[in-house]
This record gives C-alpha cells, structure tokens and sequence, in this order.
C-alpha cells in the first residue's frame, strides 16, 4: 500500500529513472557491440598484414637479385637480407608493387635503396645486404713472411664475398710461387695485399743484360744492384764497361734495357 502511495505521489520521477537506466544499458550493449567487432576484425586482417610483409620484402629481392643478374651475367648462390629491420615490419598499403632506387651501383654486401610506391605515394629508405656467395682461396696452415705458397698451403671455402671488403682470390687465379708478406693464420682468406709476385732477381746476382732495339740484339754480363720482381726496375753494373744502367726483370736472371 506504502509502495503504490509513493510510486502515485511521485509518478514522474519513477519514469524517468527507468528511461534513465534504459538509456544507459543500451549505451553499454552498443559498447559491448563496437569492441567485439573491432576484435574480431583484428583477428581477420593480422593473418593478412603479416603476409603482406613477407610479400613486399620477396618482391624487393626478386628485383635486387634481377638486377645483380644483369650486371654480373650470374644469378646463382645470392640472396637479399634486411639486416637491422624490426621483426614484423610492414611497409605502408601500395597499390601496385613498390619501385626500388638505388642510392649508389648494386654490390655485394651493405646497400642502401629508396623503397617507392605512386599510388597512394610514400617512400621509405632503408639498408639490404646482398649476399653473394663463393669459392675463394683460403690457408690451410700458417705460415710465414717470406713463404711462397704452394697447392699444399691452400685450399677453397664457401664465403659470402660481400664481407671480403679486402678482395679475395677464385679458383681461376693462380697462387701458385706468390710470397706471402707477413705472417698469417690458417683459415685466413686470401686478399691481394696478403701477398706479391716472388723475387726473381736477388741483390748481387749475375745476369744477362739484355739490349733489343730495331737492328740491334745484344747480351751482356752483369750484376743486379738490388732485387726485383717480373716487371719492376732495378740497377745493374755491366761487368765489362762498370757502368751502371737500369734494366727490367723479365726472369729469373734476365733483365733486359729497352
């Protein structure tokens, strides 16, 4: 009876506190509603994204590895890395697929590219190492200054020349008689200033002195002054004049006066 007196004495009020939390429960089901949408669209669209970062970083690849091709005639044992990259980085939407621009000529090892799309238009610069791969000369033991290098000394290894900044000996570059000038490790990768041509002509060493001009061949005795290697300049006395001139190495005892 108290409860239909208070509910008659203030009929206003009681409806209005029930639109009041009608209106709040329907609020917090469009809440509820809008949460569970976007996470589920999450779930949908994240296999997807994922896969487009695989695919634009295969399709940059598949141009560098297109482009080395073309420039070295040989595609075989390369591949392109993104050293430095967060894992699960993604590149913006593109319509189409991105354009890449070299900042400086593709080579083996750290280079770095204008990534660019045109529709919609963003460009991003980042680094990729191409990594080429192959079969250069290393040591087998260590040796020493002074040491000319036989078969025995070396041997060929699987290496990505791309860290080779030095340069690198291939099997077709002979190595055979080179001097070794300073002491090296076994495993050592063999690089052109590890090594020079051996000394054919010693200080002290009698040789032929050689003249050849149009009409004129003559060979004369002499002593070497210093040494040289094939090719090089050196002084020699002419045993019989005394006279110092300077000849070319051409072998082992033999230089000759142009």
């Amino acid at each position: 009876m108290a409860f239909a007196q208070n509910f008659l004495s203030h009929p206003k009020r009681r409806i209005n506190d029930i639109q009041l939390n009608l209106i709040k429960s329907i609020v917090q089901n469009l809440r509820m509603h809008r949460i569970i949408t976007a996470f589920l669209a999450l779930a949908l669209i994240a296999p997807a994204t994922a896969s487009t970062g695989q695919e634009w970083q295969q399709a940059i690849s598949r141009q560098l590895l297109k482009r080395w091709q073309e420039i070295s005639g040989n595609r075989t044992d390369t591949k392109v890395s993104f050293p430095g990259l967060p894992a699960g980085y993604r590149l913006q939407p593109c319509d189409s697929e991105p354009q890449v621009n070299m900042v400086k000529p593709l080579q083996p090892g750290r280079n770095g590219l204008e990534i660019r799309c045109t529709s919609p238009y963003w460009s991003r610069h980042m680094a990729v190492q191409l990594h080429v791969y192959r079969q250069v000369a290393v040591l087998t033991h260590n040796t020493t200054s002074g040491t000319h290098l036989t078969g025995a000394d070396i041997r060929y290894v699987r290496h990505d020349t791309g860290e080779l900044t030095k340069g690198f000996f291939s099997r077709n570059i002979p190595l055979r008689g080179l001097e070794v000038k300073r002491s090296l490790r076994a495993g050592t990768v063999l690089s052109p200033d590890m090594v020079d041509e051996p000394v054919i002509i010693g200080r002290g060493d009698q040789v032929d002195i050689r003249v050849k001009r149009p009409g004129i061949s003559v060979t004369m005795k002499g002593t070497a002054m210093g040494k040289a290697r094939e090719g090089e300049t050196l002084r020699v006395r002419n045993s019989r004049s005394g006279k110092i001139i300077s000849a070319t190495a051409v072998a082992p005892g033999i230089v000759q006066v142009k």
